[in-house]
């Protein structure tokens, strides 16, 4: 049952007002519903206070007390001497030195009943010290039990709102304000109610029921969202498409000229996708590999399978160098069997595509010249303009898929009839963003390197250490290799300490005058871009300084060597991408991270490079750090925010809302006796929802 008390305005609920609807609406609140929804950063627990006397030195407290001496200081701070305990001072350890430095806190005054919550630490006098901690003045009135003696909420504020006022505000949405939390699908047994589950979530009185409120509401997110997921699986698993018969062996011929075998993970995942393309529902794969474990080699595969019926397949890449590099590959692989490959980026859109062969793709029909056996287009986003045209179209690979939003996968899918689609990264996905952002999708894992692959030795340096760097680089290009150094910006900022690759460019052309260098970045021209890559390919250049912009699709063999500038300011699924443009030769390979972490946390991420070269387990890590929407980003995933549950922590409960909305689909999937339920999946803000919905 749909609930309808949550569209009611925040001006009309008692106690809020115009005023302090239009201040709450700084904080993107602006119904009932969204007030429900704002939860907790944290909690304060102000039923037993710990005395200071018991304190840890680096310790995050809540202490109460009264404010002995409230004297301002130098630059505008205030000093504050707050009591512990007694309203006498009674002893010198009862004390804390509560500071704010450049601006008084309002209100604070001597005398006046505080709460102050911060790290407390000892100064070097030996006294208890708190630096800018978060206060709130305790009133003696009739809603003070709000406030004090309680497992109190603390928000997230803007400017003309104090924790007290906002506070109370939830107090009254929440506890004294009628208002209903239908129950819109069959919730697990032992779950709390969702009404119940709202009002303990803001004002718990135990933690314990604190952790069965969010539960539940982090159950209800997650239920959605696998909703969808299961719906999208259905839709594919119901949808046929005709199988041709293959008219020609071309895999085999394929096999039979590489000069080396395909490892047991490659074989594995080829037989699953010839199972997928044997049957009538159109294949939907994600495969994930690793940094050099084959991928190119499987999806090649997938292709051939797709000529050989007759059909088309496309390719698209994020970048256009990922798109050159593998039109380079496929040429070298196809045109010997007689299928055309052909280039279709923006930088050929209202053109003809790249010539090869003899001919040109017609991009108003792509239908094949009688002279070649089949064709694949490769291209990046452009493929997904109506000026691409595929009435063949039989195969849809998408590499680098984080790269890509769900809705550019979908909308490319449509470009044929329910062609086959396997998707593919070499970020590996961590297993609780799989389900929701792949939910929908086979899973294939290539979980071995192919023989031959040199180990990447890595090392975290200062960059007090950057002379010795310079000098085993002219070593490595001695002995004939060649180099990237990364660097984080284009140009220099004024917002941003870190280093620039055009400012760099000049600094090295006069440090290393004896070594050839290039220079890549996204603000070069494509005709530039190809000049250069063709230049290090031919080994012209010895160095190549670029930005980010090499993280996938650059393949150089005879580079052994990476230098990452400002390595903290990269996150660890691109460092790991980064590196894995070396070690793709039969040389040992040197990866450097240069950086000056400002914390422990900092210098703990880039150790993790220096210790592993497993990508999984660098994925899993990052995703700990930096959370998914740093990682992908929430609107090139797809994924909806979430308020409750957390992508990190609560596996379990993902997995089990899996299984029940699957079984909820399974059982009806117009979701007739529920209409709660697909009304929550529409009105959640998701285009992917509604996209499966609809």
């Amino acid at each position: 049952m749909p609930d309808r008390t949550a569209s009611v305005p925040l001006a009309s609920i008692p106690g809020i007002g115009p005023q302090r609807a239009e201040l709450l609406t700084k904080l993107g609140l602006h119904t009932h519903d969204d007030l429900l929804h704002f939860v907790p950063r944290r909690y304060e627990d102000r039923r037993h206070l710990k005395p200071v006397s018991e304190a840890q030195d680096g310790q995050a407290i809540t202490v109460r007390g009264k404010v002995h001496a409230a004297k301002p200081g130098r630059w505008g701070a205030c000093k504050l001497d707050v009591t512990i305990g007694p309203a006498s001072l009674t002893s010198s350890q009862h004390l804390v030195h509560a500071r704010w430095f450049g601006f008084r806190p309002w209100g604070i005054k001597e005398g006046c009943d505080i709460f102050v919550y911060g790290r407390i630490s000892r100064d070097k006098k030996g006294r208890w010290t708190m630096s800018n901690p978060e206060y709130e003045i305790a009133h003696d009135d009739a809603e003070s039990f709000i406030h004090i003696d309680r497992i109190a909420p603390i928000y997230n504020l803007t400017d003309g709102l104090t924790q007290r006022v906002l506070r109370r505000l939830m107090f009254e949405a929440t506890q004294k304000t009628p208002f209903t939390a239908p129950e819109f699908y069959p919730a697990p047994e032992k779950m709390i109610s969702r009404q119940e589950a709202f009002r303990v979530i803001h004002f718990p009185d135990s933690f314990s029921d604190e952790n069965r409120a969010r539960q539940r509401l982090a159950y209800d997110e997650f239920f959605v969202l696998q909703c969808v997921v299961a719906l999208r699986r259905l839709s594919r698993a119901t949808a046929h498409r005709r199988r041709a018969d293959r008219a020609d062996d071309l895999h085999q011929r394929w096999l039979a000229s590489l000069p080396f075998p395909l490892t047991n993970a490659q074989r594995r995942v080829m037989a699953e996708i010839d199972a997928d393309l044997s049957h009538g529902p159109p294949m939907n794969r994600l495969l994930q590999g690793d940094v050099g474990a084959g991928k190119t080699f499987v999806a090649v595969h997938a292709m051939l399978r797709a000529v050989e019926a007759g059909e088309q397949a496309a390719l698209m890449a994020p970048t256009q160098i990922l798109a050159e590099q593998h039109a380079l590959n496929l040429r070298r692989w196809l045109e010997p069997l007689d299928i055309r490959v052909d280039v279709f980026t923006g930088h050929t859109r209202g053109k003809k595509a790249d010539r090869l062969q003899g001919g040109e793709l017609d991009l108003f029909n792509t239908r094949p010249k009688a002279k070649s056996l089949g064709s694949v287009v490769i291209g990046t986003h452009a493929l997904l303009y109506d000026r691409y045209a595929a009435n063949q179209l039989g195969l849809i690979v998408i590499d680098e898929q984080h790269k890509f939003g769900v809705l550019q996968r979908l909308a490319l899918s449509r470009k044929g009839q329910n062609p086959d689609i396997l998707v593919m990264t070499a970020t590996p996905i961590p297993r609780t963003l799989g389900m929701t952002l792949y939910g929908d999708l086979d899973v294939s894992v290539l979980d071995e390197m192919p023989p031959g692959r040199q180990p990447i030795v890595t090392k975290c340096r200062s960059v007090k250490e950057l002379d010795k760097f310079w000098a085993f680089l002219l070593k490595q290009i001695g002995e004939g290799r060649q180099a990237y150094v990364i660097y984080p910006l284009v140009e220099e900022s004024e917002k941003v300490d870190a280093k620039s690759v055009k400012v760099e460019f000049e600094r090295l052309k006069k440090l290393l005058p004896q070594v050839r260098l290039g220079l890549l970045h996204g603000q070069l021209d494509p005709a530039e871009k190809d000049r250069v890559m063709t230049a290090l390919r031919a080994r012209e250049i010895d160095v190549l300084l670029a930005t980010s912009v090499i993280e996938v699709g650059v393949d150089v063999p005879n580079a052994t060597v990476m230098l990452i500038e400002n390595a903290e300011r990269f996150g660890l699924a691109q460092l790991h991408q980064l590196r894995g443009r070396i070690g793709r030769g039969e040389h040992p390979s040197y990866c450097v991270l240069v950086g000056e972490p400002r914390s422990l946390e900092g210098w703990r991420r880039l150790k993790i490079m220096e210790e592993t070269t497993d990508g999984f387990r660098i994925a899993e890590e990052d995703f700990k750090i930096r959370g998914p929407g740093n990682i992908f980003g929430t609107e090139q995933s797809g994924l909806p925010p979430l308020h409750f549950a957390s992508l990190e922590s609560d596996y379990d409960l993902l997995a089990q809302a899996r299984n029940h909305a699957a079984q909820i689909i399974r059982q009806d999937p117009t979701l007739a006796p529920w209409p709660g339920l697909r009304e929550k999946m529409q009105s959640g803000g998701n285009a992917v929802s509604l996209v499966a919905v609809s």
